[in-house]
């Protein structure tokens, strides 16, 4: 089965006995007997392909998912819900076009990527799409999106919220983890690069490197961002995971540049240089940061 081709996320991952009793109940049965990640993208990979090439295209899905991604760490169950349909109805520009942007991951000169061709929306159904989302907050459903998601690269201020040993390493061959005691379905089973780590050690990172950002870049949209991810972040249960994959991107990397991605340990020596007035070592890491992703950029040309 497929997977979304090169995308990438970054997930909120909730506990399941922080959530109210309904959903803790639904969450907890589902969690049992999960599909697998890949599973999961395929069918909505597969759901999102079938509704937007019919003619018309259907923009918004019917129904939302009822699937999500499942993690387990030291006995203690955590969920991200997939929400294609909340995704939908709050990715509905007021301007009439729906934009999946894809940007240079790097604040550093690199090959420029241009945005992805908008699909252009009727204004009747914006004004729908929104009359279903007040209808639906008003029914009292959560209109907090648990993840993002990128295309063809990692946004720089992802990567401020991990350190280099809570990254999970897997060549579809075996899966290496660093820290608590992480079960994942298809661990090992698929080649994946990804981090997880607590809400609270990611709130302090992205206000220490926003601390620095504001001090050293304040004239570059990098400082901006990590304020939006801040107040992102607040919005979740204080014992939250935090977690990074590279989701299909993956399929372009080979094993060997994957294991060398030190792209989180690249961002944490920039952002150290930078507070401790170190213009040269951070222009060093964020060189081998930019040389890095310009090999995925061009591929996103030549798609």
């Amino acid at each position: 089965m497929s997977r979304p081709p090169y995308v990438t996320y970054l997930r909120v991952l909730v506990p399941v006995d922080s959530l109210a009793a309904h959903q803790r109940e639904r969450w907890s049965r589902y969690a049992d007997d999960p599909p697998s990640r890949r599973q999961v993208s395929a069918r909505q990979f597969a759901d999102t392909v079938r509704r937007l090439a019919g003619r018309p295209p259907v923009v918004v899905p019917p129904a939302e998912s009822t699937d999500g991604v499942v993690v387990v760490v030291d006995g203690r169950c955590y969920v991200c819900p997939e929400q294609p349909r909340l995704r939908a109805w709050q990715g509905l520009r007021p301007d009439g076009v729906s934009r999946p942007l894809v940007v240079s991951p790097l604040q550093v000169p690199a090959p420029e990527v241009s945005a992805m061709p908008g699909v252009p929306v009727p204004e009747t159904l914006r004004e729908q799409a929104a009359a279903d989302l007040a209808s639906y907050v008003e029914r009292g459903g959560d209109p907090r999106l648990f993840s993002r998601t990128s295309t063809w690269h990692v946004p720089l201020s992802w990567f401020v919220l991990f350190t280099a040993a809570e990254r999970r390493l897997s060549l579809g061959r075996d899966a290496r983890e660093a820290g608590n005691d992480v079960r994942d379905l298809d661990d090992g089973e698929e080649r994946s690069l990804r981090y997880l780590t607590a809400m609270s050690s990611a709130r302090r990172r992205c206000a220490i490197a926003l601390r620095t950002a504001r001090r050293q870049l304040d004239d570059l949209p990098f400082a901006d961002e990590l304020e939006q991810l801040g107040r992102w972040l607040e919005e979740f249960h204080p014992h939250s995971l935090v977690e990074l994959d590279y989701g299909g991107l993956v399929d372009l990397i080979d094993d060997v540049h994957l294991e060398g991605d030190d792209s989180v340990a690249d961002v944490q020596a920039g952002l150290e240089a930078l507070a401790d007035g170190d213009a040269s070592t951070a222009a060093a890491a964020y060189q081998r940061l930019g040389t890095r992703w310009t090999r995925v950029a061009l591929l996103a040309r030549s798609s």
